[in-house]
C-alpha cells in the first residue's frame, strides 16, 4: 500500500519539473511500469528459489526420517540385544549364587565324610582282624601244634635255628649253652 502512495509521490514531483504534464505522467508510467516488470521478475525468480529451496528441504526431510527411522531400528536392535545380554549376565549371577551357597555344603559334607571314615578304619581294621581270626582257627591249630611239638622235643629244629645256644636235655628243661668263641 505504501508503493503506489509514493509512486504517486514522486511521479506528482517530477511533473512539475517538465514542459508537458502529459508527457510527464507518460514517462512516470513506463518508469513505473518498468520497475513493476523488474520486481515481477525478482518475485518470479524469488518463487522459483523459493520452490526448489522446499523441494531440497522435502527431499531434505525425507531423507532425514529415513536415517531416522533406520537409527530407531538400529537402536532397538541394540536394546534387544542388551536385554538378551542382561538376562544372560542375570542368569549367570544366579548360578554363580547358588553355587556359592552349595560348595561350601559339598566342603563340609566331604569333611565330614573323611572324618567319619578316619574314625571308622580302626574298626573296620578290627572287623577284618576278627573275621580272619575266625576262619583261620584250622591253619593257628597247626602253627600251634608245631609249636608244642618244637617246645616239647629233644631236637627241636626251628627253635634251634633261631636261638642257637637253646638246648633241652631230658627232665631238666630248657638252658643255655654257653656259646662257642
Amino acid at each position: 500500500m505504501k508503493r503506489p502512495v509514493l509512486t504517486t509521490l514522486i511521479a506528482l514531483l517530477l511533473s512539475g519539473c517538465t514542459s508537458s504534464p502529459d508527457e510527464r505522467l507518460l514517462q512516470m508510467a513506463k518508469d513505473h511500469e518498468a520497475r513493476q516488470a523488474e520486481q515481477s521478475q525478482q518475485m518470479a525468480r524469488m518463487e522459483q528459489e523459493l520452490t526448489e529451496g522446499g523441494k531440497r528441504l522435502v527431499e531434505a526431510d525425507a531423507k532425514a526420517r529415513e536415517e531416522l527411522t533406520s537409527m530407531q531400528r538400529e537402536l532397538r536392535s541394540d536394546q534387544a540385544d542388551i536385554g538378551h545380554q542382561r538376562d544372560q549376565l542375570e542368569t549367570e549371577h544366579r548360578e554363580i549364587a547358588v553355587q556359592r551357597n552349595r560348595d561350601p555344603i559339598i566342603a563340609a559334607v566331604i569333611a565330614n565324610t573323611a572324618l567319619i571314615l578316619a574314625c571308622l578304619l580302626p574298626l573296620l581294621v578290627c572287623v577284618y582282624v576278627l573275621w580272619s581270626a575266625g576262619r583261620s582257627c584250622d591253619s593257628d591249630a597247626a602253627v600251634t601244634e608245631i609249636l608244642v611239638q618244637e617246645l616239647v622235643s629233644e631236637r627241636p629244629t626251628l627253635l634251634s635255628r633261631a636261638l642257637p645256644g637253646l638246648t633241652h636235655e631230658a627232665g631238666e628243661g630248657f638252658s643255655r649253652r654257653p656259646s662257642p668263641k
